[in-house]
C-alpha cells in the first residue's frame, strides 16, 4: 500500500522508517518528500541569460542564496521568484528587457534550490525570504513570481513586504489542495494521511490555511496582473479567476496554449510585464 510513497524516498536519499506500517512514520516520511524539491541543470538558454547579468549573494532566513542582477545598480529593482523546482534563471526572458526599461532586475535561486543551500524548503520559508529582500536589495518596484514564487511574494506581504506591484504567472490559489494531491497519489492510509499534515504543519511552522492566496488577495497590498493558461495542467486557472475576483483593481489575463512553464517565455506575456511596472506609481 505505501510502495510508492517509500520509493519515492529511497529516490531522493530519505531514511526509510524501520516499520513501513507505522502510521506516523509514513506521515513524517511524506512530509519530509514534500518539503524536498528535485535539483535540475540550467539548459542552455538559461545559461546565457544568466551570462550577461553580475553574480550576487543574498542573505536571507534561510542562508546566502544564489543571485543575479541585470541593469543598472541604482535603478528600481524588479525580483524575479521562479516556482517549485525551478531556478531564478527561468525567468531571465524578462531580465533584459526590463533592464532596457530603467529597471535592475534581480532573479535567485529559492531555497533548496538550483544553486541554493538546503534540502528542504515551504511556503512559509519562501515568504520570510520574501519579507528580507528590502533589507538585502534596497525598496523593491515589483515582483515577477512564477506559480510557487507567486505565491511566497503574495505571503510575504503578509509579514511586512510591500512591493509597488506584483506580477503572477501561473499562481497556485492554496497550499491543501497540492498536499491533498499528493496524499493522494501516494496512496497514504487515514492515520498517515493525518501525521502527513501535521508533519507539514510542525516543519514549516505554519497551521496549513495560512499559505492561501485569498487572505491576501483580500488585503489587496498592491496592484495586481496575473497571466494563467486556462487549461495549465500544474494550477487551476479557476484558482486565479477566483483571487483577481478578490483582488481589487486585479486584472487577470488569458494564455492560452502557454502552459505551466512556457509562459515564461512568451514575448506578449513579458512586453505587458514590463508596461505594467512601468506604470506603477
Amino acid at each position: 500500500m505505501n510502495a510508492r510513497l517509500l520509493e519515492a524516498a529511497r529516490r531522493v536519499g530519505l531514511a526509510l522508517p524501520a516499520d513501513p506500517q507505522d502510521p506516523a512514520a509514513l506521515g513524517d516520511l511524506a512530509a519530509a518528500l514534500f518539503l524536498r524539491p528535485r535539483r535540475a541543470r540550467r539548459p542552455p538558454r538559461e545559461e546565457a541569460y544568466l551570462a550577461a547579468a553580475t553574480r550576487l549573494s543574498l542573505a536571507s532566513p534561510a542562508g546566502e542564496l544564489a543571485a543575479w542582477a541585470w541593469g543598472a545598480p541604482a535603478a528600481p529593482t524588479v525580483v524575479l521568484m521562479h516556482g517549485w523546482e525551478g531556478r531564478g534563471s527561468q525567468l531571465g526572458a524578462f531580465a533584459a528587457p526590463l533592464a532596457a526599461a530603467g529597471f535592475r532586475a534581480v532573479a535567485f535561486d529559492g531555497p533548496a534550490h538550483g544553486d541554493s543551500p538546503g534540502e528542504e524548503t515551504s511556503l512559509p520559508l519562501l515568504a520570510r525570504v520574501v519579507a528580507g529582500l528590502p533589507a538585502a536589495l534596497g525598496p523593491v518596484r515589483a515582483v515577477v513570481g512564477h506559480s510557487f514564487g507567486a505565491a511566497g511574494a503574495a505571503l510575504g506581504t503578509l509579514l511586512g513586504f510591500a512591493p509597488g506591484g506584483m506580477v503572477f504567472l501561473a499562481p497556485p490559489l492554496w497550499q491543501r489542495g497540492r498536499i491533498e494531491q499528493m496524499a493522494v497519489r501516494m496512496q497514504l492510509p487515514s492515520e498517515a494521511h493525518a501525521a502527513f499534515l501535521a508533519g507539514v504543519e510542525r516543519r514549516t511552522g505554519r497551521p496549513l490555511g495560512w499559505a492561501d492566496m485569498r487572505a491576501v488577495a483580500r488585503a489587496a497590498p498592491c496592484p495586481l496582473l496575473v497571466f494563467h493558461d486556462p487549461d495549465d495542467a500544474d494550477t487551476s486557472y479557476a484558482g486565479s479567476e477566483e483571487m483577481v475576483a478578490l483582488w481589487p483593481g486585479a486584472r487577470l489575463v488569458p494564455c492560452p496554449g502557454r502552459g505551466h512553464a512556457r509562459i515564461l517565455t512568451t514575448a506578449a506575456v513579458v512586453a505587458e510585464t514590463v508596461r505594467f511596472i512601468a506604470g506603477l506609481r
